[in-house]
């Protein structure tokens, strides 16, 4: 017997029942906001008022970050690899609840399957320990500084605006233009049949333009 298609074999009745009886998502959110808002607050603390060459390389920083979200959302999230978790989570959980015709939660308890999961945030600080400390040894404390200020404040910018996309389709801030163009470019990117191939950046889709990956709605 032929296996089932990953993106389609999860209906959402199916994922809400593998929830944890105890999950909630006012925890949920808030264990984003405080790792957002701590660690910016860390990291300014650390820093002070910044130079222009410092606000130069957190430019350069949040671009490369910005290509960083696009490697690994194209090759790792949609590729079978180690750790499996991720391309599970990504493929088989999030594509098969939304998909390009219902974007749409149903409530907010389905922000499970939006948000990065608690396990997500001690990942991707292991991912990017050994950059803080090549920079730091290359570069100087602050420059790591700017780094970790670079990665916790675009990662808190992705979870806002990929929320967006996933709103009520009767919440008013769905309806802001601001949240459609996110949708529009992000509803391509859920059609099971170009999800490997387009739209792999979310927020700024500045390396699907680069790549030729970037497509418009059809």
């Amino acid at each position: 017997m032929a296996q089932p298609d990953p993106y389609t074999a999860a209906p959402r009745e199916r994922l809400r029942a593998s929830l944890p009886a105890g999950y909630s998502w006012p925890r949920h959110v808030a264990l984003v906001g405080a790792f957002v808002a701590g660690g910016v607050a860390l990291a300014w603390s650390q820093l002070g008022a910044l130079t222009s060459r410092e606000w130069a390389a957190l430019a350069v920083m949040l671009l490369a970050i910005n290509l960083g979200e696009y490697v690994s959302h194209r090759w790792r999230m949609h590729v079978r690899r180690f750790p499996i978790a991720v391309y599970h989570r990504h493929v088989a959980e999030h594509h098969a609840f939304f998909t390009h015709d219902r974007m749409g939660m149903d409530a907010w308890r389905d922000l499970a399957w939006v948000l990065f999961p608690p396990w997500a945030l001690p990942l991707l600080m292991a991912s990017i320990a050994p950059w803080l400390a090549l920079v730091w040894l290359a570069g100087g404390r602050t420059l790591a500084w700017l780094l970790f200020l670079a990665t916790v404040a675009y990662y808190g910018v992705y979870e806002v605006t990929h929320a967006l996309t996933h709103l009520p389709d009767r919440h008013p801030l769905a309806r802001s233009r601001m949240a459609r163009a996110f949708t529009r470019h992000h509803r391509v990117h859920h059609d099971p049949a170009l999800m490997r191939h387009w739209n792999f950046n979310f927020a700024i889709p500045l390396f699907d333009v680069v790549f030729r990956t970037r497509r418009g709605p059809h």
